[in-house]
């Protein structure tokens, strides 16, 4: 379900209809957003430019709503730290646009919906090389101390589950 093959082929589609560009295209913004801070230290060069920055492309789909129906943006804890990745829960399917990063195959599953509510210059330099603005029907934002802080909108259904709970 989830070999690397499958998940280029889910990608390469995701690339083309959601951001409408193909995937070397995608490498080469990554190569424009540069290596990110904090993150692929000893792995990020112009050959894997995708390297440290699964949180802040993932971050920067979700914030963007670039997120196909039916999938969510997830991270997960592992051995080497952390990977993000979109997840469809009900089939399980991934797309994973950070996979090329990897020398194996990923063990795709235990994750987490747990974004922080600031917004990393990682998460703006990738929203930046991508075209990519917040989607204000979504979240709503504000500054603290030169730091840009979202916070998802609640609609009626999410009131309703909520109260449901």
């Amino acid at each position: 379900m989830n070999s690397f093959k499958e998940i280029d082929k889910r990608n390469n589609k995701f690339f083309k209809e959601y951001l409408k560009m193909t995937k070397e295209e995608f490498f080469e913004k990554m190569k424009q957003a540069g290596k990110p801070n904090g993150y692929g230290e000893t792995t990020w060069s112009n050959d894997n430019p995708t390297a440290g920055r699964c949180g802040s492309v993932v971050n920067a789909l979700r914030l963007s709503g670039k997120i196909p129906d039916g999938y969510f943006a997830c991270g997960q804890k592992d051995e080497d730290g952390s990977h993000y990745y979109l997840i469809n829960p009900n089939t399980g399917a991934v797309i994973d646009p950070t996979c090329y990063q990897m020398e194996d195959d990923y063990e795709y599953g235990k994750y987490h919906k747990n974004f922080f509510p600031q917004v990393s210059k990682n998460v703006l330099d990738t929203m930046k090389v991508l075209g990519l603005e917040i989607d204000k029907t979504k979240f709503k934002t504000k500054k603290l101390r030169n730091t840009l802080i979202v916070s998802k909108i609640k609609t009626r259904d999410d009131l309703e589950n909520y109260n449901r709970t």
